[in-house]
């Protein structure tokens, strides 16, 4: 995976500054994000976010949709911010995009090298405490001052202050802007940039308290410290594609449909298409999609039959045109930081993804056999990624796959109200494609594929299809068919890994447990080591 790190960044902006080029970097973090979000925040500097989006966060927004070339966005890296990260890389369209931390953390001890030997003529924006302070070796022409509360300024003042600049200033060319203005930053460098794009706009944020405030303002600030020392990343290469595209189905449960859309729509990776499957009925009366919701799909396909739960994937197949794929059950609700739970996986090794694992004790039957949950459910969280023979409730996979899983066997093809779940798996298995659960650790539900409060009343409603005996006995038709035809499932491959794996998942968090399946999992992989060592070692001493 091709990868830039933070040092390299800062020299490429550091030239570009030398050279007087006129471009516009905004960055953003955790508190950006929380003002774009609504989401509780109380920021060192005494301002706190509301759980609502304020004007200040709509402004935010709009501040992130500027594609010019000469505009960058320094985002969260995932070593810092996992979640910021992946938000930020899925709500700006442009690809100019950097480290918000460019000018600390690693890089401030050059910054601090760096900035005073500027001495372009500048507007500051910055504190009411940088007042008559010397900032390096600037030419400021002005300071136009903020105070320390960003909601309140932008609500109140900041029109005022933006009016005030263009009146001064809004005509000149080849200025610097210096900005240290927290989160006011980014909407008053993308409306000044429209404005007049023939300036360098920079927000150099916290960088710069060290030329004007007494006190130190930020860990990194502190040599040795771990912020002091962190070399951030960002992932440049270009099969990290954070295009997804998510596939509801409505079938039974209209009711669950705005769930659903409202989880999707406040993803940390936010999908770019939301597609929805209307499946039909053997009822007189059609389930109708409430009209307030049509807008906010992308796609909506209506099913005048009632085609079975293989229709979505096939629909998926059909519409999709993203490289990640992710179908969900009419009653999975999902935390908002699912996608990116996958996605961050999926990076780490190729595999189908799943909210619920299932894990066959016996090989012999599901879902009337013994078995054992991974995921969402309270028996089953996991704090690690844990492969099981299939998946359900949601699937995140490469949509290519689609492929593999329409080769399956005609005798589960033919099952129309089961069999998909297991057939996906069955068939990427023989391309060595695993089954996985990414991390549900307990009490974060945010990671979930199905949010408890919704899965377990649905789950149990009577529009669930395992409520019907039938169902159970065609699902149990589908297992015993694959395991009949070469499915190796985790029982068979992994004995003492299942049964391992079992007692850890029912002492979840007693780390005397964790312990002790982690030692096991290591001295057996010790001992493969050593009889591949054998083997290689005795081979040598055949062939001479």
């Amino acid at each position: 995976m091709e990868k830039k790190f933070l040092t390299q960044d800062f020299a490429f902006f550091r030239g570009k500054i030398e050279r007087g080029e006129n471009f516009a970097l905004l960055r953003c973090g955790d508190g950006e994000l929380a003002l774009m979000t609504g989401k509780a925040l109380r920021a060192q500097e005494g301002w706190s976010c509301p759980t609502r989006v304020t004007k200040l966060g709509q402004a935010l927004r709009e501040s992130l949709l500027l594609t010019d070339p000469r505009v960058w966005y320094g985002i969260s890296c995932p070593c810092c911010d996992r979640e910021a990260y992946y938000w930020y890389r899925t709500h700006i369209p442009s690809k100019n995009l950097t480290f918000a931390n460019l000018f600390v953390n690693r890089n401030y001890p050059s910054f601090r090298e760096f900035f005073p030997r500027l001495k372009r003529k500048t507007v500051l924006i910055a504190n009411y405490r940088a007042r008559g302070k010397k900032i390096g070796n600037l030419d400021i022409a002005g300071h136009y001052e903020i105070s320390d509360d960003c909601v309140e300024f932008w609500e109140h003042g900041a029109k005022e202050l933006l009016e005030r600049i263009k009146k001064d200033f809004g005509k000149e060319k080849d200025l610097l802007y210096a900005v240290s203005a927290g989160p006011l930053s980014e909407p008053l460098i993308a409306d000044l940039f429209r404005n007049n794009p023939d300036n360098c706009y920079i927000d150099f944020g916290s960088s710069l308290d060290g030329f004007y405030r007494e006190v130190t303002t930020r860990p990194y600030m502190i040599p040795g410290t771990v912020y002091a020392e962190r070399d951030c990343v960002l992932d440049t290469d270009p099969l990290f594609d954070t295009d997804v595209t998510a596939v509801l189905t409505l079938y039974k449960r209209p009711e669950m449909l705005e769930k659903q859309l409202d989880a999707l729509e406040k993803q940390s990776l936010r999908p770019s298409r939301i597609l929805l499957l209307q499946d039909g009925t053997k009822d007189k009366e059609a389930v109708r999609i409430p009209e307030h919701l049509k807008s906010r799909f992308d796609k909506i396909a209506v099913r005048k039959e009632n085609c079975g739960v293989w229709e979505r994937f096939r629909f998926a197949m059909e519409e999709a045109v993203s490289p990640y794929v992710c179908v969900f059950d009419d009653d999975a609700v999902p935390g908002r930081r699912f996608l990116e739970n996958c996605h961050a996986e999926m990076m780490k090794k190729p595999a189908l993804y799943g909210a619920l694992g299932i894990i066959a004790r016996d090989g012999k039957s599901y879902p009337l056999g013994k078995y054992f949950r991974v995921g969402w459910p309270e028996d089953a969280h996991v704090h690690r990624t844990a492969e099981v023979d299939f998946a359900g409730h949601a699937w995140f996979f490469k949509k290519e796959w689609l492929a593999e899983l329409f080769a399956a066997p005609e005798e589960v093809r033919c099952l129309k109200s089961a069999g998909e779940d297991m057939a996906f798996s069955f068939q990427l298995q023989k391309k060595g494609i695993p089954t996985l659960i990414p991390p549900h650790p307990e009490g974060r539900s945010e990671f979930y594929g199905s949010l408890p409060e919704y899965g377990v009343e649905a789950g149990n409603s009577d529009a669930a299809l395992s409520r019907d005996r039938t169902n159970l006995e065609i699902m149990n038709k589908a297992f015993r068919f694959l395991a009949e035809h070469d499915w190796r499932l985790l029982c068979q491959r992994r004995k003492l890994h299942v049964i391992l794996f079992w007692i850890y998942l029912r002492f979840v968090g007693n780390r005397h447990i964790l312990a002790l399946y982690r030692s096991v999992l290591q001295a057996r992989e010790r001992c493969r080591k050593w009889k591949r060592a054998l083997r290689e070692k005795w081979k040598g001493t055949s062939g001479k």
